[in-house]
């Protein structure tokens, strides 16, 4: 039996704005960014997201464009930042 999501139905899963509910994590640069990560959300994950260019300061003090990736569930950024092979380890 296929489980349904609904907001996959709705076409509500990815939103392009940041609501501030949201718990965001900044992506580095060197991460194999856009398609790759979002297939993999919506393959592996089931709340809302969004991905998103947003203004932040970097350790020099410059005003710079980072991306930021955003969940409304918690344990979905967890499970993001550890199990995500698109993601860059240090």
């Amino acid at each position: 039996m296929f489980n349904i999501n609904p907001i996959d139905v709705l076409k509500q899963r990815e939103v392009k704005t940041l609501p501030p509910h949201f718990v965001k994590v900044q992506l580095s640069s060197g991460d194999l960014f856009d398609n790759n990560i979002k297939d993999w959300i919506s393959v592996k994950l089931k709340g809302r997201f969004c991905i998103i260019k947003y203004p932040a300061i970097n350790s020099d003090g410059q005003l710079k464009s980072s991306t930021f990736a955003a969940f409304e569930d918690q344990k979905e950024l967890t499970y993001f930042m550890l199990a995500c092979p698109h993601l860059r380890r240090n």
